[in-house]
């Protein structure tokens, strides 16, 4: 009988503890049955248990990847790089390209920090908050170990070699010759600008750079006036110019010859300051290079100083003179003037 009454009571008490398991488990409660010396115990959502120590496996987990991922950052930071600009004028654009606006302009011996580099050119923000792209041929990558400075592009420029310098033409006479004047138009533009305009405009632009550096620069003309050929090669030979440079732009029949050439008269003594002008200018403006050539051009053969007569475009070119006229582009003749003359009187020191 007491067997009987056990088995009821046994029974009873199971479809209880199903019914009560059913709703529990309709509430999304988590049961865990085990057993101990004490019988068996029901556990109703144990977070001490299984559930909080399953929960913060993942969290460790996701901590090792975040900390994963912080690491590359730490090992490889971006650093900006500390240099100093080494011509004066340097044109700040606001995309690196040369057809892109100028925003700014630096001089010599500028403190900048480079923030960005692509071929040929570095983004840079100076110390006094100018931002933009420059050419990196005019600046100069300043070392950690040693007050020495290093181009960020490799190549030796004459800004490497001037770049203490806060006047590095100081000393030298440089006559400036703007081609025509007065009764004497010289050629026109497909728009019609007289060519007397544009190399006076021009030659006025370079003698501003000039000076800057520290050169004593005469101009042949410095209005709309003709001078006459002799007296323009006299003015150099009189005042002993350490270097004569004859403005000019071309024409010609043809309207697809574009490019810029640049004339000497005496190979042995022209030739080099030609040359060093012409591949200034060329890299400054972006034109095609013509090259140096002779002819006997009268304030060439007549003038006992180093001279050269350069043609900056050819008006009857339709993408020429679309560059040419803008004041952008006397900017970079100067620039491009500015760093020839560097470059030929590093060369003549060297030489003599």
């Amino acid at each position: 009988m007491k067997n009987l009454r056990l088995i009821k009571v046994l029974v009873i008490l199971s479809v209880l503890l199903l019914s009560f398991l059913v709703v529990l488990s309709q509430k999304k409660y988590q049961i865990n049955i085990s057993r101990n010396q004490a019988g068996w115990v029901i556990y109703v959502n144990n977070k001490q248990a299984q559930v909080k120590s399953r929960t913060k496996t993942p969290k460790r987990v996701q901590a090792q990847v975040k900390s994963k991922t912080k690491t590359p950052k730490r090992v490889t930071p971006t650093e900006n790089i500390e240099a100093t600009v080494g011509v004066n004028g340097l044109n700040v654009r606001d995309q690196p390209n040369l057809s892109s606006s100028v925003i700014g302009k630096l001089n010599l011996g500028t403190k900048i920090t480079v923030k960005d580099e692509q071929p040929g050119w570095a983004k840079i923000e100076s110390s006094s908050g100018v931002q933009g792209w420059v050419y990196t041929n005019y600046i100069d990558k300043d070392t950690a170990s040693n007050n020495e400075t290093q181009p960020v592009s490799g190549s030796t420029t004459s800004a490497d070699r001037t770049q203490n310098s806060q006047e590095p033409l100081k000393g030298k006479t440089i006559v400036l010759d703007p081609g025509h004047g007065g009764s004497d138009d010289g050629t026109t533009s497909i728009i019609g600008t007289h060519e007397k305009t544009l190399t006076l405009v021009t030659a006025k632009v370079v003698k501003h750079k000039l000076e800057d550096a520290g050169a004593n620069v005469i101009m042949t003309r410095t209005n709309d006036t003709y001078i006459p050929l002799e007296q323009r090669a006299d003015l150099s030979n009189k005042n002993h110019a350490d270097a004569f440079i004859s403005f000019h732009y071309n024409w010609i029949e043809d309207p697809s010859i574009n490019g810029l050439t640049d004339f000497y008269y005496r190979k042995s003594r022209d030739n080099i300051l030609a040359s060093d002008i012409l591949e200034e200018v060329i890299k400054t403006t972006g034109l095609k290079n013509n090259g140096t050539r002779f002819d006997d051009l009268d304030v060439l053969r007549n003038n006992s100083r180093p001279s050269t007569l350069i043609e900056l475009g050819f008006l009857s070119n339709k993408q020429d003179d679309a560059v040419v006229e803008s004041s952008a582009y006397r900017d970079r003749v100067a620039q491009g003037i500015y760093l020839g003359l560097l470059d030929y009187f590093s060369i003549k020191g060297q030489v003599t």
